[in-house]
C-alpha cells in the first residue's frame, strides 16, 4: 500500500505530529492532488488551536496548496492527470443556496474549507525530499 507522510494536529492544541497515512483514492466528484507546495497561513491556526467546534481530529492544516491532478474519481470531468492545480481557503461550494446562486460563493450554507472541513496540504509522498530550509 502507497503511503504519505502528513503533518497532522491530534486534538485542539495539540501538537504537530509527522505520520504516515495510505494515500486515498478520490471518491466520487473529486480529484487527487499530488501536492507540490503548500503554504502555511495565520489561519492554518485555527484548526491547530480547534477554532471551530465542529472540526473532526486528527486533521491535516493546510489551505495553499499547489500540485499536480495524480488521480480522479467517477463523475470527474474536465480534469486530466498532470495539470497543474491549486487550492484555496474556499474548498467547495454547493452552488443552489442562495448565496451561491447570487455568486458569492464565499458565504456557501454548506461551504467547505480546505484544512479544517477536510484534510489540506501539509504532507508530502515519501521518496521527495524534503525542500531546502533558508538562514
Amino acid at each position: 500500500m502507497a503511503v504519505m507522510r502528513v503533518a497532522q494536529v491530534t486534538r485542539p492544541n495539540g501538537p504537530f505530529e509527522i505520520v504516515e497515512r495510505p494515500i486515498p483514492e478520490p471518491g466520487a466528484g473529486s480529484v487527487r492532488i499530488k501536492v507540490q507546495a503548500c503554504g502555511i497561513c495565520h489561519s492554518d491556526s485555527l484548526t491547530k488551536e480547534g477554532a471551530f467546534p465542529w472540526i473532526q481530529y486528527p486533521r491535516v492544516p493546510g489551505h495553499e496548496v499547489a500540485g499536480v491532478v495524480d488521480a480522479i474519481g467517477p463523475g470527474v470531468a474536465g480534469w486530466e492527470p498532470g495539470q497543474k492545480v491549486g487550492v484555496g481557503w474556499n474548498g467547495g461550494y454547493c452552488g443552489y443556496c442562495d448565496p451561491c446562486r447570487r455568486g458569492e460563493f464565499f458565504a456557501c450554507v454548506r461551504g467547505q474549507v480546505t484544512g479544517i472541513s477536510y484534510d489540506g496540504g501539509l504532507r508530502r509522498v515519501p521518496g521527495r525530499p524534503p525542500p531546502a530550509r533558508s538562514r
